[in-house]
């Protein structure tokens, strides 16, 4: 009964949190790289100071999403691991 309890509360939750949160983190980081290079561009150029900040503002964005879906993936992964280790722990007994 524990072990099921464990699975379904931390387990479960943990790897579905591991991959939803890991999916968005991979898209955050995709869509950095483009506004990154496009901010990169705008420095380059002889650009205003109104389009330099546009430009670092978009890409400010995604960073700020990539560290919330990382931080949320390894909190995911740590629910995941304390789950993992009560259980083998449970068995032991």
């Amino acid at each position: 009964m524990k072990l099921a309890l464990l699975l379904l509360l931390t387990v479960v939750p943990g790897v579905a949190g591991v991959a939803v949160f890991g999916y968005y983190a991979l898209q955050d980081w995709d869509a950095l790289q483009l506004d990154y290079s496009e901010f990169k561009r705008v420095v380059q150029s002889s650009a205003d100071l109104s389009t330099l900040f546009k430009a670092e503002a978009a890409q400010n964005i995604h960073r700020v999403n990539l560290f919330a879906d990382g931080v949320w993936a390894l909190l995911s992964a740590i629910l995941g691991a304390i789950g993992i280790h009560g259980m083998y722990v449970d068995s032991k007994r």
